[in-house]
């Protein structure tokens, strides 16, 4: 038996195998052509957006949200006093980010990096303007966090 004969085969499960597994953490949706961020409604139910101002404000990522595009970051859209901290945690099994994609002038950007199931982010706002925010892994995901002075 020739070396290619067992190699070849051995990179093709490895090659489907790394695909499926990419797949599985939403990262084939990245390719798919799906607006990271879509327009905001007039809607401000209490399920979506926390409005007022505190100094501390915490974010879920539910269960499912890695899998399920109607899911998104709980609150999607809040509010804290300049100084404040938001807290994120992941509560799905499946890896996500909150990386800034949009951050006022003066301000620096954030990146969790891969926050595996209950990983807590934290960051402290200390310039006022909205920050926009998606999961890099699951282009359906994304809020805004406002900061007010």
């Amino acid at each position: 038996m020739k070396y290619g004969d067992i190699i070849v085969p051995i990179l093709i499960v490895l090659a489907v195998g790394a695909g499926c597994g990419l797949a599985g953490l939403g990262v084939y949706q990245l390719t798919a052509g799906v607006p990271i961020f879509f327009p905001s409604s007039s809607n401000s139910s209490s399920s979506t957006s926390s409005t007022n101002a505190s100094s501390a404000v915490s974010v879920s990522l539910p269960n499912g949200v890695g899998s399920t595009q109607g899911l998104n970051y709980a609150p999607v859209n809040v509010t804290v006093a300049k100084g404040g901290k938001v807290t994120w945690t992941n509560n799905d099994p499946v890896p996500h980010t909150v990386t800034s994609t949009v951050v006022p002038s003066g301000a620096s950007s954030f990146d969790s990096g891969n926050m595996n199931q209950n990983a807590v982010y934290t960051v402290t706002f200390t310039v006022d303007g909205t920050y926009q925010y998606k999961c890099t892994y699951h282009p359906w995901m994304h809020g805004t966090v406002t900061v007010t002075g």
